[in-house]
């Protein structure tokens, strides 16, 4: 009987649907696992109603809201492949009405952003034979792990490659199959044109591409390779008592036993124990994310996240696909595997912050022209690796020194022009009081530029109490310090990233990273009370940090404040002063100086008393 309703692959591909009617008996597995289902009914239901209904183009929308996870396939006793009918649906529906993937559009651009010379490149090493394809999520919410892994792999495999490039499973499972073969296709003749004959991912979505769509090219995990040599980082971590952890597989690695074995490898080498969810491996459900189901039915989506939080049973999730990272931990502390393994503890598994937005394009382009450097210039890609050892990088100042260039030039024509000269208290003042009305964004403007040219800002914050007056003074200060800082700490993060980590390099620089990677805006918030590092190279040293921007530009504006009220308060008093008067500003100034000043003293005894600070 059995055999009877066996998958006829000829039939399913001939009528996917009246297959469906025909084999599916409705036994109901698939209904009791899935929420789609519960919905719409049994499979052979959908197909049936599709069928008679063929003008109605609603009936086949349906399929946008099952999220392509597989686990009617996995279920089925009769081993029907559902998932396949209704990507069919999909795919018919988008022909008949190409408006439903209007709704698509921010995935579609998705794929043509990873596709585009912006961000596409193909950094191969000469004799390149293998290749890392971390895919676009990862690089786009760990630009930096994504590097460092790379890094790490080629350390022990020669000459290999690291591909930037799409997929495209979005189109695929949107159901645009003429831009997604047009694509896939492509990428495999680049694959064999460069004489590429195995690719490592490390991406979920991309391995069944791969493995479905592109079966000549040898395939293996990322997580597979550095199965076989758990030691980067020092593993195991050094957990004093085993944590708890549950584990979600990627739906669309549900039948990957080698690379599901893989990943519990690495987290139990990092000394965590993991309980397993009710749905895992061969049953995991999905996330929430797959198949694009927020475009079309958000409820849905959310449901299966939901039932994913409770399966979880309070447990931290470690997971291996960044876009489940992503979508899980709104919800739940989620990580992706790699973060484990880039630190060498992280007891209280506290999540790794994503990188989002515009910034995610950003940082995928910085990868694409670091990875490209490097392979031009035939370094040693290892010495990102902490190592302790660098070797000198051949000399190519022209695009790398652009920025730090222009910094420089300026600075030098200031100091040779005399120019500097003009930046003095009594100078400035009288320049800028000359334009009435305009004086305090002209004082603004200035205070933004001095920090990224290296400038003191002491002397234009006397200058703002002596020009504007106690209130309006603070008001002004603290806006041009605040725009300042971030200015410099955008410099950092953008453009002048590689200048700024080789200059940041001691011990110093090396624990404020750290620090700042645990303790976030706490450390922004000590080192501007406190000042334990030089102003101007700090808030260049923070741009290069994980902190989020938005947290460094607050921190900095309420922790300035202080200073700038202390100081700006007693360059306001000063012409009271020497007339021989004592006003309140002063009094102020004073308490607010001294107290700066005993902050010091009073942070290392803290300090010390914690055993915890922050080595001068």
């Amino acid at each position: 009987m059995e055999r009877a309703h066996r998958v006829d692959d000829n039939a399913m591909r001939a009528n996917p649907l009246q297959h469906m009617v025909d084999t599916c008996n409705s036994c109901g597995l698939c209904i009791r696992q899935c929420a789609f289902l519960n919905r719409y009914g049994s499979p052979a239901r959908i197909a049936r109603t599709a069928l008679e209904n063929d003008d109605e183009n609603d009936e086949y929308t349906h399929a946008f809201e099952c999220s392509l996870c597989g686990l009617c396939d996995a279920v089925c006793p009769h081993h029907l492949q559902v998932r396949d009918m209704f990507l069919h649906m999909r795919r018919q529906a988008g022909e008949r009405n190409p408006e439903l993937l209007k709704r698509f559009k921010g995935l579609r651009s998705y794929v043509g952003m990873g596709r585009s010379r912006w961000l596409q490149s193909y950094a191969l090493p000469e004799g390149c034979t293998q290749v890392f394809f971390p895919g676009c999520a990862l690089p786009g919410t760990r630009a930096d792990l994504t590097w460092e892994v790379y890094a790490h792999l080629a350390q022990q495999i020669p000459a290999l490659g690291l591909v930037l490039d799409c997929c495209a499973k979005p189109y695929h499972d949107i159901g645009m199959q003429t831009q997604f073969t047009e694509h896939i296709s492509d990428l495999g003749s680049k694959l064999q044109e460069h004489g590429i004959t195995r690719v490592i991912t490390a991406c979920p979505n991309c391995y069944e591409v791969f493995s479905r769509y592109l079966p000549q090219v040898e395939l293996t995990s990322v997580y597979e390779v550095l199965g076989q040599d758990i030691s980067w980082e020092n593993a195991p971590g050094d957990v004093s008592e085993p944590s708890q952890v549950t584990v979600h597989d990627p739906c669309v690695n549900r039948t990957r036993t080698g690379v599901q074995n893989a990943v519990r490898n690495l987290i139990e080498a990092r000394g965590l124990t993991i309980t397993e969810m009710k749905n895992h491996a061969g049953t995991t459900i999905c996330c929430g994310e797959g198949g694009c189901v927020m475009a079309t039915a958000p409820d849905l989506a959310q449901s299966w996240r939901r039932q994913r939080v409770h399966q979880s049973d309070g447990l931290p999730v470690i997971t291996y696909c960044a876009g489940c990272v992503e979508y899980l931990s709104t919800d739940m502390p989620t990580l992706h595997v790699l973060d484990l393994l880039k630190s060498s503890t992280n007891p209280d598994l506290e999540p790794v912050q994503p990188t989002r937005g515009l910034k995610r394009y950003l940082d995928r382009f910085n990868l694409k022209r670091k990875a490209e450097k490097y392979m031009h210039n035939q370094a040693d890609v290892t010495a990102n690796v902490d190592d302790g050892t660098q070797k000198k990088k051949k000399k190519n100042i022209w695009g790398r020194l652009a920025l730090l260039g222009f910094l420089v030039a300026a600075i030098a024509a200031l100091k040779i022009s005399g120019a500097s000269a003009y930046l003095q208290p009594e100078r400035l003042q009288g320049w800028i009081s000359d334009y009435g009305y305009w004086a305090p964004l002209i004082y603004i403007l200035l205070y933004s530029v001095t920090p990224a040219l290296f400038m003191p800002g002491l002397p234009l914050t006397i200058l703002g109490g002596m020009l504007f007056g106690p209130v309006w003074g603070v008001v002004y200060t603290i806006i041009g310090a605040t725009s300042g800082a971030c200015v410099a700490f955008l410099v950092a993060r953008y453009l002048g990233r590689d200048w700024v980590s080789s200059k940041m390099r001691g011990p110093r620089w090396q624990k404020l990273d750290a620090d700042v990677a645990h303790h976030g805006w706490k450390i922004v918030a000590l080192t501007r009370l406190i000042p334990l590092f030089p102003f101007n190279l700090l808030n260049y040293a923070f741009g290069i940090t994980r902190i989020p921007f938005v947290h460094y530009a607050i921190t900095s504006f309420v922790c300035m404040l202080p200073a700038t009220i202390a100081y700006v308060s007693l360059s306001s008093s000063v012409g009271q002063l020497l007339k021989g008067e004592l006003s309140m500003e002063f009094g102020i100034g004073i308490g607010l100086v001294v107290l700066l000043s005993l902050l010091p003293l009073g942070w290392r005894r803290y300090a010390a008393a914690k055993k915890f600070r922050i080595e001068e």
